[in-house]
């Protein structure tokens, strides 16, 4: 019974080796490669005198073509199904009869530079990745050697290890508009072995586009991340309450200056403003500034209080602009001919519009 376990505990190691396979033997159709052997079929020889029978050519296998495509058969075909580029992240889409590795970029937010949003998020992809970076320059980022090690077996003596090295470069470019652009990414070195690199292991093109479109899925993904991750803190911001306070624009008139970005406050005008007694007839982003027509027995105030609480305006047309001031933003009442009202009917009105900036959006729906 003693020498059936020892028997048992030597053949241990073996049995790990033997049940291990590759990641090239992983790419390789199970069982044999022995039609690799086959003699090619003898022609068949007609006695003279006869004729000889038809033949149809329908089931006949075609000759390969390159040199590179005759030695991909056997152990060296990839019998895996291709991988698919997946554009996932918002504002991300395939170019349409291109056959390179290569994903469409679109800006989906307007105070972000494009090409400086892939461009960081490329690197701080990388490093998530623990992924070194050779050369940045010109929209082009070349990785360091990616290095990767398998543990195949284990014996008393040594474990056998396979590596795989790889090296990508990432292309972007964006258009001179600044709206889209594209990444395309390259496998550019590949080397891999088991104990040491094997140059006899060459890589066909299938191959190689292989690993950039899961490299790029990689990118992409976390492109993916990344953008619903700014686009929550920006919806958390956006619903906040603003705070206001009475002070001057940059033409030093009396207006009232909120607490919060540009493209915080001009979201936020569209459901104030109505609430306010202000029918919104037109905008403009360009010029910041929403054309109006004020009724005094509509809005929120009126109907909560009577028009005793009103804004003290008269009915008719009017402009609200708004004013980048770093990092708040000076909103500015103007008459049709886009002259600013009185301090003192500002100031009557500054109660009202800081009542509702202050609310959080939930409140104001």
């Amino acid at each position: 019974m003693k020498h059936n376990r020892l028997a048992i505990a030597a053949l241990a190691p073996v049995l790990i080796l033997v049940g291990c396979a590759t990641p090239l033997e992983r790419r390789q159709a199970s069982g044999g490669f022995d039609y690799l052997e086959q003699p090619a079929p003898t022609p068949l020889v007609v006695p003279a005198g006869l004729d000889a029978p038809r033949v149809s050519r329908e089931f006949d296998v075609p000759p390969l073509g390159s040199s590179v495509d005759r030695d991909v058969v056997g152990p060296r075909l990839d019998v895996r199904p291709p991988l698919q580029v997946l554009p996932l992240a918002p504002g991300t889409r395939l170019q349409d009869s291109v056959d390179s590795v290569t994903v469409l970029v679109e800006s989906n937010q307007d105070d972000l530079d494009l090409a400086h949003e892939i461009h960081e998020t490329l690197l701080k992809f990388l490093s998530d990745q623990s992924i070194g970076v050779a050369t940045d320059s010109n929209g082009v980022i070349v990785t360091d050697w990616i290095e990767n090690e398998e543990v195949i077996g284990k014996s008393w003596f040594r474990d056998k290890v396979y590596q795989i090295r790889q090296r990508y470069e990432f292309d972007t470019v964006v258009k001179d508009h600044g709206r889209s652009g594209s990444i395309t990414i390259e496998l550019v070195d590949h080397e891999e072995g088991l104990d040491g690199i094997d140059d006899s292991i060459v890589l066909t093109d299938a191959d190689r586009r292989r690993y950039a479109i899961d490299m790029l899925n990689n990118a992409i993904a976390y492109m993916n991340f990344e953008r619903k991750q700014r686009q929550a803190t920006q919806e958390l911001l956006n619903g906040r309450g603003i705070k206001t306070v009475l002070g001057f624009d940059s033409d030093e008139n009396t207006a009232f200056i909120a607490e919060a970005s540009f493209d915080q406050v001009w979201r936020r005008m569209d459901h104030v403003l109505p609430l306010l007694g202000f029918e919104v007839r037109d905008l403009d982003q360009q010029l910041a500034t929403y054309f109006v027509d004020f009724e005094s027995d509509s809005g929120f105030w009126a109907s909560l209080w009577g028009d005793n609480d009103a804004l003290p305006l008269e009915e008719g047309p009017y402009q609200i602009r708004l004013e980048p001031m770093g990092e708040r933003t000076a909103i500015t009442v103007l008459d049709n001919e886009a002259k600013p009202l009185p301090t003192e009917t500002v100031t009557q009105m500054y109660n009202r519009f800081a009542d509702l900036l202050k609310k959080e959006m939930r409140e104001l729906q």
